[in-house]
């Protein structure tokens, strides 16, 4: 049995009688206004102070930040780094010369035991230095057949979007729960990826769901391995190997979602029409006293046109409307994406999105 000291004990009595223990106070979150550096850039660090626990005041790109580093500097010190993964509000980096110094110096522990659930998902996840493949937005199918004559109206391709993200399968253990509970038709479950390789029993039973209601019920996928045949609401478990081609980038993006809250996509919007979509929360983050900030939502698109070339659109959701930044090829697309902003406030405005402010940049 372990004893108090009285001297402690009597120390502790009198600073909480007199009110001298302070509240701890959560800790704010790394600012949202971090260098636009991209995985794989190097970029350079000016040490300007040794701070606790292994952090660093740095100057980055004109701009003072906070670096924790796994080795030991000092104040004066020019690092090179290179950026392996960053969110709305963190830069993951290390020494350009660390990762060969710590793949030679690496020996794995003897003792060292992983969970069969572990050793899955360290053999999906991506090596070192390399990122997630986007997951194939309406399973690599153009969006629209064709491109129509005239403009294509805002709703139907926002409808047409909001469906192929919500049958994109990276959402599919939600969906198994809402089906379990319900509130989601089976056939709309094995109509996402990981549901087209369910077993005929899966299949069978949405078709009889079905019976009355004059709709044509799913299929499943042709030639598909019978080791990956189980019941929609059962997924295959085991090794990575186990696990069909198809599935593996889209199971990779779903692991991606859940460490960084963000995802990627990869599609046709009309055939020969491709387009890059990036989603990503940043949440909820403190504001001046208790108070809490909004959560934030960013999005990214990038596509290239016929006429107007590269154009890159960034957007930042709020809850007080909406902030875009717009890249375009060259000077020429630029001016004509300027003349149309008056238009797009309008859109915006219509679906009762205020755009807040808008830059065109070449």
């Amino acid at each position: 049995m372990v004893l108090v000291p009285p001297d402690a004990a009597i120390r502790m009595r009198m600073q909480t009688e007199a009110n001298l223990l302070e509240a701890v106070q959560p800790t704010r979150p790394i600012p949202s206004d971090l260098p636009e550096l991209r995985p794989g850039q190097t970029f350079q660090a000016r040490i300007l102070q040794p701070l606790p626990d292994n952090t660093y005041r740095a100057l980055v790109a004109g701009k003072q930040l906070t670096l924790q580093l796994p080795e030991g500097a000092k104040t004066g010190d020019q690092l090179e780094l290179v950026v392996i993964d960053r969110s709305a509000r963190a830069i993951i980096a290390q020494r350009v010369d660390a990762g060969a110094a710590a793949a030679e110096s690496a020996t794995p522990y003897p003792f060292t035991r992983l969970s069969p659930a572990a050793r899955l998902i360290g053999a999906l996840l991506p090596a070192e230095g390399e990122t997630v493949p986007a997951a194939l937005l309406n399973r690599g199918q153009p969006l629209i057949a064709a491109p129509t004559q005239g403009p294509l109206p805002a709703g139907q391709l926002a409808e047409t979007l909001a469906k192929a993200v919500t049958q994109s399968g990276v959402f599919y253990e939600a969906h198994q729960a809402e089906w379990v509970k319900g509130r989601l038709p089976l056939a709309e479950l094995l109509q996402e990826p990981q549901g087209r390789f369910s077993s005929p029993a899966a299949f069978a039973h949405a078709a009889l769901e079905k019976i009355g209601a004059g709709d044509t019920a799913p299929q499943p996928a042709a030639a598909e391995p019978s080791a990956a045949r189980q019941p929609a609401s059962q997924p295959a478990a085991g090794t990575a190997a186990q696990i069909p081609d198809t599935l593996r980038p889209l199971i990779q993006q779903q692991l991606e979602a859940a460490a960084y809250q963000r995802i990627f996509w990869h599609g046709e919007v009309w055939p020969q029409q491709a387009l890059d979509w990036a989603i990503e929360w940043e949440g909820e983050r403190a504001g001046a006293g208790d108070e809490q900030e909004p959560a934030v939502w960013h999005t990214a698109l990038t596509l290239t046109t016929p006429r107007l070339g590269r154009i890159e659109a960034r957007l930042q959701l709020t809850a007080q409307g909406v902030e875009m930044a717009i890249s375009a090829a060259d000077d020429l697309s630029a001016g004509e994406l300027r003349d149309a902003l008056p238009e797009l406030a309008a859109a915006f405005a219509r679906a009762g999105l205020p755009l807040l402010k808008c830059t065109v940049a070449a």
